[in-house]
């Protein structure tokens, strides 16, 4: 637990700080969560190049260009599933490459692999379905991303009256008599013009 002189000293700190004051810094600054999250070292395994990530990233980022939280995510997903499906594919050749060199004089080499890790844990087995699984989030996430963006789009192109956005808008239900029937919100009322997703 910090010390009071410890709280007075980061409130001190925390007001020197006020973040980027140019348009230019803003910008920058408001796509730091997603380069810093999505390359986030927690990512990167010994062997694997932190630059190749970075590439992986830039281009579906100048793919999709994500806008707001959920495409981020979404974007991220995708990064991400690609990323491991690449490392699994590395996992199951070097877990192959490794059980043929110990294997000594055999005529059929890969195949013994196959036979001694089928009666012995099933390790390749195991790769291959964390690799589909990797592939299903990926294809989740693409298809998600892609029906995510044609909402916004097509909410961005189209306008919203009062009038369009109290017809589409849902029922309301009163919780404190639940024997009410449900209503529309009337033109009084305030209407909730978010996008729904």
């Amino acid at each position: 637990m910090a010390s009071p002189a410890q709280v007075t000293a980061n409130r001190a700190n925390a007001q020197l700080s006020t973040g980027p004051r140019s348009v230019e810094g803003k910008a920058v600054s408001s796509s730091n969560s997603f380069k810093l999250g999505i390359t986030a070292q927690s990512m990167i395994i010994p062997g694997e190049d932190p630059a190749e990530l970075d590439q992986l990233t830039a281009d579906y980022e100048q793919r999709f260009q994500p806008v707001g939280p959920i495409e981020i995510a979404l974007l991220q997903t995708i990064v991400r599933a690609q990323w491991m499906q690449s490392r699994y594919d590395r996992i199951e050749a070097a877990v192959i490459n490794s059980r043929m060199a110990a294997l000594k004089d055999t005529e059929y080499p890969l195949g013994a692999v196959f036979a001694q890790d089928a009666e012995h844990g099933d390790t390749l087995y195991k790769i291959f379905r964390r690799h589909q699984s990797a592939q299903r989030d990926w294809y989740r996430a693409v298809e998600t991303l892609g029906r995510v963006q044609a909402q916004r789009r097509l909410a961005e192109s189209q306008p919203i009256t009062r009038s369009a956005a109290l017809e589409s808008a849902p029922l309301r239900v009163r919780f404190d008599n639940p024997l009410q029937p449900a209503v529309r919100p009337t033109a009084e009322a305030p209407v909730n013009l978010a996008l729904r997703l």
